[in-house]
This record gives C-alpha cells, structure tokens and sequence, in this order.
C-alpha cells in the first residue's frame, strides 16, 4: 500500500458522498412532485419529475464505488499503511 493508493479512497470517498447528495436530491424532487400532483399542480409536478429522473442515474456510481471502496483487503492494508506512517511520524518527533 503507497500513499498514491490512499489519496485514490479518499477521492472516491468524495465522489460516493457527492453521488449521494444528488441522489438525495432526486429524491426531494419526487417528494415535491407527489405534494404538487396531490394539489393538483400538474405542470409543476411534471418540471420535477424530469428534474428528478436524470439524477437517479447517480446511484448506480454510488453503489458501485461503495462496493470498491469499502473491499476488506482494501480497509486492511491502508490502516496497515496508517499505522506504519503513524509510527515513523511518531519515531521522528
């Protein structure tokens, strides 16, 4: 494990969570397009289902990097490589 390795999970970290901030979105959409169908605001509702739909398409890279990211081997070896930094920054101050 390198650092290189270690700043890749954090990237994809970043990704996973953005990924689901615009998924949580979609969904608020859908919400409020079910509260304007309930009152009869059809044209409203129909602006944002279409605004909904397109960010749903965000959960297949959120699923897809939380199964990459969070692999076992992959979690053992960066602590690994956190501890081993951890000891020479300690070791050298």
């Amino acid at each position: 494990m390198n650092a290189s390795k270690l700043y890749l999970r954090d990237l994809l970290g970043i990704g996973l969570v953005i990924s689901a901030i615009l998924v949580v979105l979609g969904l608020i959409f859908c919400i409020l397009a079910a509260l304007n169908f309930i009152t009869h605001e059809e044209v409203l509702a129909n602006t944002y289902l279409h605004e909904a739909l397109p960010l749903f398409f965000f959960l297949l890279p959120c699923i897809a990097i939380a199964r990459f990211i969070s692999r076992p081997k992959w979690v053992h070896s960066i602590e690994v490589y956190q501890l081993e930094s951890a000891k020479k920054y300690s070791q050298s101050h």
